[in-house]
């Protein structure tokens, strides 16, 4: 599905853009990326009937939380450059690496974002069942791998 290509592109997008700007960059990227979600989240749905733009409920959800969470990462960028510049935080010959690895983080995040909208947006139907049932969804939107290595660090102790 086309899903899967787009949110591979966003991610190998974000974790090149990240290494580029090093780890202290990436590392408020990252806090303020997961605040922008939180609150996105939170906000979406309360927006969407407060304030609705189409028809559709869902529609209006999904639009807000592109919107808020648009929003908040535009605020987001600008204070972590104001951060970084503040702190200049660094790992110096580990910057590409870890500002990588938070890239990969954040990226996730803004992939689970837009594939979430989408999925509100679908409501129950079809589609939304065809991008539960790709790659991406069962990674990104029920984090399958994710409860499964909890669940095996769980386990450990039972050996």
């Amino acid at each position: 599905m086309w899903a899967n290509i787009v949110v591979v592109l966003i991610i190998v997008a974000i974790v090149w853009r990240e290494s580029v700007r090093g780890f202290g960059r990436a590392l408020f990227d990252v806090i303020g990326t997961i605040i922008a979600l939180k609150i996105s989240l939170s906000v979406a749905k309360l927006l969407g009937l407060a304030l609705p733009i189409v028809q559709a409920a869902n529609g209006n959800e999904a639009i807000w939380l592109v919107a808020s969470f648009a929003i908040l990462m535009v605020l987001v960028i600008i204070a972590s450059r104001f951060l970084y510049e503040t702190t200049l935080l660094s790992l110096d010959v580990l910057d590409p690496i870890v500002g990588g690895l938070f890239g990969a983080v954040t990226g996730t995040v803004v992939a689970h974002v837009l594939l979430r909208a989408l999925l509100v947006s679908y409501g129950h139907s079809e589609a939304a069942n065809a991008l539960l049932g790709t790659f991406v969804g069962q990674e990104l939107l029920e984090f399958r791998t994710v409860h499964a290595a909890i669940t095996a660090l769980q386990n450990l102790g039972n050996w």
